[in-house]
């Protein structure tokens, strides 16, 4: 019998990292469509994801087991609107494409550009800690789900998740200082 996302929930609460991946596996794919669904956009949708599961890890011991999925979705909205307004409110932040550098063959002149910055964003890859490193290279250039990452890396789901978010945010302060 399958285990109710109260049971995973509670087993995760006493310990149990595989109850967390179990968790991660039921809602990975069906989060990951709503967030696109409202974001539009495959990269801003995988940065949400993260950010929502993250949460989920943060909050575990506070959210009642028996409305998980629901509140998980409540927060994944939260952080599609929360993706939308930064979006909104700093129009000169440097598109995530450039960022984790997959830049697209689009035959624009800007190509060359896009190009430099690619450079650029794998140059500051190298000046992260090889565990963030490492996380964001096996998840954006590999294309590896967290669960793969995760036991590719040898490390928990929830470390893999931290790992990938504080990267990023260190990356994207990086690129914000070369800039500036």
């Amino acid at each position: 019998m399958t285990p109710s996302d109260a049971e995973l929930l509670a087993r995760f609460r006493g310990g149990d990292a595989a109850a967390l991946e179990d968790l991660v596996a039921r809602y990975e794919g069906p989060v990951f469509r709503f967030l696109f669904g409202v974001l539009r956009d495959h990269h801003a949708a995988e940065d949400a994801l993260q950010e929502t599961f993250v949460q989920a890890v943060r909050y575990a011991d506070a959210v009642d087991g028996e409305t998980f999925r629901g509140w998980l979705f409540t927060v994944a909205h939260r952080q599609a609107m929360l993706l939308k307004r930064r979006a909104r409110r700093v129009p000169t932040q440097a598109d995530e494409l450039v960022l984790l550098g997959l830049v697209g063959d689009d035959g624009s002149d800007a190509r060359a550009g896009r190009a430099d910055d690619a450079r650029a964003v794998r140059e500051l890859l190298g000046l992260l800690p090889d565990s963030q490193r490492a996380v964001i290279a096996a998840r954006v250039f590999e294309g590896k789900t967290f669960r793969e990452v995760a036991a590719a890396l040898g490390c928990p789901l929830n470390t893999a998740l931290s790992r990938m978010h504080e990267g990023l945010k260190r990356l994207r302060l990086l690129w914000e200082a070369r800039g500036a």
